[in-house]
């Protein structure tokens, strides 16, 4: 019966048509996967070369400052000597998102969150220097990913490699043929069933192999082997549907309009009524609404500076006394702006800590009702394989967080007690830990 059934799938001219734009399918989105990466990688080249230059020309200059050569800049901002011009103002660190080894299957989160964030004393994300956003069309209709081809494409191919089994034989006469004979016929068709569901499995597996081996990509990990397990459960799903849909005796055409509409409704539907459902049970702003809540709350801390410092000086006399003796508007500024620094941090983080709590609490919801699809299983693991899911990109931005405090206290440490930078302090400059 192997043997048959294998002559029958090699002399279809529709299954090797299948085959056929399967493979190109897979090469295609591997290739586009391969490009994102290879953007993403030279934007993280491009900041750390901008970080380099910057931080090896000050070191340099102040080589020859230590050696009588030149003078300090008149420009404060621009002295290497001067902790704060160096950990702010052009200063600062870039922190970046390395790409996973499986980066390229998958597109997840990575056209909507920073890939890389600039780092210094006033704080993370610096504006100016954040480029690294897609196209919004782009955001707006997807990417054509290897998470795609799986999710989206495989359910189709299976529906047409697997919805007429059964009523092709009755359609074509040889059913009752085949009931002359002592055999089960759940258990023939369950046979059939299985050794196309392996056939298409190894098929798959053989081509994403040779797909990313083509783009050149090293697959050789245990995340590679988890990729091919999750693809082979979702093509076990859908197969096991069609083995249901036809043991219910229904002509070709019934069978295929039942299968497409269960399509439909894992695929598109459900995941649809998940996100509605999500947001409207624990909704959240939207990043506009986020970006124009967090300005009026800047401009609102603004208002409360003048109390603030008044505050903080009745509670520290001892600074107060520091702030009069200081005949350098320069370090006036500054120990001003150290101190609103600080509270601005504490004021901030309640306001976002509301916001990510809100979200945190609709993306938990909506994985739950994501076990009502393998097509939401499977798109949500894909993305974890790629590390582009929601949750490793919240997790670099309290990377940042955490390192945007490190970096702070290091300058502020050599500020507050009057301490020149030297070449051996640029070396010793705090640096991003290896994710």
């Amino acid at each position: 019966m192997i043997k048959l059934e294998l002559k029958n799938i090699v002399r279809n001219p529709l299954v090797l048509i299948l085959v056929l734009f399967l493979f190109v399918f897979i090469l295609f989105a591997s290739y586009n996967g391969k490009s994102r990466v290879n953007k993403q990688l030279e934007g993280i080249e491009l900041v750390k070369n901008k970080e380099n230059t910057f931080y090896t020309n000050h070191k340099n200059n102040l080589k020859s400052i230590e050696k009588g050569i030149n003078e300090p800049p008149d420009r404060i901002f621009e002295d290497p000597t001067n902790p704060v011009a160096m950990g702010n103002y052009y200063g600062g660190r870039y922190l970046t998102v390395t790409p996973a080894p499986l980066a390229v299957i998958s597109n997840g989160q990575s056209d909507i969150f920073p890939y890389y964030s600039k780092v210094n004393i006033g704080g993370t994300n610096a504006e100016k220097d954040n480029d690294n956003f897609e196209n919004p069309i782009n955001i707006a209709t997807g990417g054509f990913d290897l998470a795609f081809v799986f999710v989206f494409i495989l359910p189709l191919l299976i529906i047409a490699f697997s919805y007429n089994i059964l009523s092709s034989e009755r359609e074509q006469g040889t059913l009752r043929l085949l009931l002359s004979m002592p055999i089960n016929i759940k258990s023939w068709l369950l046979k059939k069933i299985v050794f196309r569901y392996f056939f298409l499995v190894l098929l798959i597996s053989a081509l994403l192999t040779l797909s990313l081996s083509i783009i050149g990509v090293n697959f050789l990990n245990a995340s590679y082997l988890v990729l091919l397990f999750s693809i082979a459960l979702y093509t076990l799903f859908w197969f096991g549907l069609a083995f249901l849909v036809n043991l219910l005796n229904k002509s070709s055409s019934q069978n295929i309009i039942l299968l497409l509409g269960t399509w439909l409704l894992f695929v598109l539907i459900i995941p649809s009524f998940v996100n509605i459902v999500a947001s409207s049970v624990h909704p959240s702003p939207s990043r506009v609404e986020y970006i124009t809540s967090k300005r009026a709350i800047e401009k609102e801390f603004e208002k409360k500076e003048e109390a603030i410092l008044q505050k903080f000086y009745e509670e520290n006399p001892s600074e107060k006394d520091k702030e009069n003796e200081a005949t350098n508007g320069f370090r006036t500024y500054w120990n001003k702006n150290f101190i609103l620094l600080n509270e601005k941090n504490k004021f901030m983080n309640a306001f976002e800590s509301k916001y990510e709590n809100q979200s945190m609490n609709q993306r938990e919801f909506a994985n739950k009702l994501g076990w009502f699809s393998p097509a939401i299983i499977l798109q949500n693991t894909m993305n974890e394989i790629a590390e582009t899911d929601t949750q490793h990109y919240l997790s670099f931005q309290n990377t940042t967080k955490t390192f945007q405090k490190e970096w702070t206290n290091y300058f502020y440490t050599k500020y507050k007690n009057h301490q020149k930078l030297t070449v051996e302090d640029f070396n010793n400059f705090p640096k991003q830990k290896n994710n």
